[in-house]
Order: structure tokens, then C-alpha cells, then sequence
């Protein structure tokens, strides 16, 4: 009998871990401090995690294809200084907007193109882009704040709220999140970026086309990346070279523990929405608790590890069961 109810309770919770590990938080955080679950708290949390979800729909593609980003959150600094930029120098914000979310998704595609021409692994190229991206606009700016004083943009990207309740950082989390759950889950751009992260050489052999299906994510992600940026710049009120330091960090944590495996192949946009939530719990319930930011670092580092530890014994215990 044990034989026989162990697999499906080490199955159940390799699907429901990262619902359970957000179970245990609020319960945990509510218990110690009952604002908490407050509705105002509840969105301001979700505010302030707008642009790491949206860094994350980016980074789940990128790592379902079994590729790494880590420039993400340069890029996202990038947009901000550039679009305060533009708009100091008098250029329309609509123009404006073009123009730096066209930078982003252009950021995306050199990163592929560099990776696949100069057949160098994602990693070592977005390691090398997240410099560039962050110097770039360091030299824009002379590391000063370039402040953005446009009313409209703020509204959309910062402060406003939808009928006065919903922050626009939080309906724009959600509006993305609906476009890359239906790409991810309902359109041949997800099923190849899986089947191109599952197995690469027996995607080639069905006739994908890897080295365009590897372009379009990244210039997806860039987009998700470009919209991270302004709403960093609109709650900053500025574009600033410092700003999203551990962005990409934190994102790829939230698609970890949302259950996207790092050898690529297996993800789920819910998985990750779930981590995002996850991260957001740590950071608003220590914030409560008046933690330290580097006791936040220290804690999400340690949730990072127990992520992949869990997910590794537990896909190899499932393996063993299956075995026997």
C-alpha cells in the first residue's frame, strides 16, 4: 500500500509545490503580522513585483528553449534612461515609447544572433550584454537621474490606478501575462520553444526551424524586458543606470520556483505567476516585519537553493518509483 501512495503524494506535490510553498507564506505572514492580506497591501505588493513578472514571462520562454538571460534587467535601466532621455529633448511620448521598446526587442535579437552566429552559449553572451546595456546607460546619463516629467506616462506606467483601485503597473502585469499564456500554452511559438529546450537535435530532425524560433523569444523577452523598464522609470519618476540591478535575478528565481526546469523543456506560465507571488510574499512580509534588505538577499538566496534542491530530488525520486 505505501509502495503505491508514495508516487502520487511526491507527484502531487511536485505539481502543487509552488501553490503550497505561497499557502505556507501567507499563512505564515498573516499570522505574524494580519496587514498582510489587507487589500492595500495585497496590491501595493503586486505593484512593486509588476516589473519582475514581466521580466519573468521573458525569462520563462528563455528557459523552456534552455536558454539563460541575464540581461534583462540592464536593459530594463537602459529603456528608462533613454526615454527620459527623449522626453527631455522634447520628443512625443508616443514616439518615444516606440523608440525605446523597438531598442529592446533589437536588445533581444543581438543577444540571439550573437549566440547562435558566434555559437557562443546564452549565458556568457548575456553576461557580456548586461555590461553593455548598463554602460550604455551610464554614459547616457553621467549616472545621474534623468527625471521624467510627462503626467501621461506617469499615469499609465506609475501611479495611476484603473477606477482608482488597480494600480496600471498591476494591469499591465495581468494584460501580458494573458498574451504570453496564450503564446506559452496555445500557439506553435510555445509548443516549438519546448520542444527546442526539450530535446534541440530531434527538433532540427522534425523540421523547426531552432535558429528563428530562438530570435523570436528573445525578442519577446526584450518586449516583456522593455515594459519592465518604463514601469520602473514610471514609479521612479526618472530613468536611472543603477536601477534593476537583481532584476533578472529575482526573475529567474520566480520562473524556478514557478517549476520552469534550467535544462529547459518543461514550464508553465501559471508556475511562474505562482513564483512571482512567491518572491513578493518574502519581500513584503519581511518588509513588514521590518527586515533589512540584505536579510531579504540572504532569505531569497536560500529559497532559490531549496527550489531546485526540492525540484531535483523530487523529479529523481519520481524517476526511482517509476523504475521499480
Amino acid at each position: 500500500m505505501k509502495s503505491t501512495k508514495r508516487p502520487n503524494f511526491v507527484q502531487f506535490f511536485i505539481k502543487y509545490r509552488t501553490i503550497l510553498i505561497l499557502i505556507v507564506l501567507v499563512v505564515v505572514f498573516t499570522c505574524l503580522n494580519p496587514i498582510f492580506l489587507n487589500s492595500k497591501n495585497v496590491l501595493n505588493m503586486l505593484k512593486r513585483m509588476s516589473y519582475v513578472a514581466l521580466t519573468a514571462y521573458g525569462i520563462t520562454f528563455i528557459m523552456t528553449m534552455g536558454e539563460l538571460d541575464l540581461s534583462g534587467g540592464s536593459m530594463a535601466a537602459l529603456v528608462g534612461v533613454v526615454l527620459g532621455t527623449l522626453l527631455n529633448r522634447k520628443v512625443g511620448l508616443a514616439p518615444a515609447l516606440l523608440i525605446v521598446m523597438a531598442m529592446a526587442v533589437a536588445g533581444g535579437v543581438f543577444n540571439a544572433l550573437v549566440s547562435i552566429y558566434g555559437r557562443i552559449n546564452s549565458f556568457l553572451v548575456t553576461l557580456a550584454t548586461m555590461n553593455i546595456f548598463r554602460g550604455i546607460a551610464m554614459i547616457i546619463s553621467n549616472g545621474r537621474t534623468i527625471p521624467i516629467k510627462n503626467s501621461t506616462f506617469a499615469f499609465i506606467f506609475g501611479n495611476g490606478s484603473l477606477l482608482g483601485i488597480v494600480p496600471m503597473p498591476v494591469v499591465i502585469m495581468v494584460v501580458f501575462f494573458l498574451i504570453s499564456f496564450f503564446l506559452y500554452h496555445k500557439t506553435k511559438l510555445g509548443f516549438y520553444t519546448k520542444c527546442i529546450g526539450g530535446n534541440v537535435e530531434a527538433a532540427k530532425v522534425a523540421g523547426v526551424n531552432v535558429n528563428k524560433y530562438k530570435i523570436v523569444v528573445n525578442a519577446l523577452a526584450g518586449f516583456a524586458y522593455g515594459l519592465a523598464g518604463l514601469i520602473l522609470a514610471g514609479l521612479m519618476n526618472g530613468g536611472m543606470s543603477d536601477l534593476g540591478e537583481t532584476l533578472s535575478m529575482d526573475a529567474i528565481a520566480a520562473s524556478v520556483l514557478g517549476g520552469t526546469a534550467i535544462a529547459g523543456g518543461i514550464g508553465s506560465m501559471w508556475g511562474t505567476i505562482g513564483g512571482v507571488l512567491i518572491m513578493g510574499s518574502l519581500n513584503g512580509g519581511m518588509s513588514l516585519l521590518g527586515a533589512q534588505s540584505h536579510h531579504q538577499m540572504l532569505v531569497k538566496g536560500l529559497v532559490i537553493i531549496f527550489a531546485v534542491y526540492l525540484d531535483n530530488v523530487l523529479k529523481d525520486r519520481t524517476v526511482v518509483t517509476k523504475d521499480h
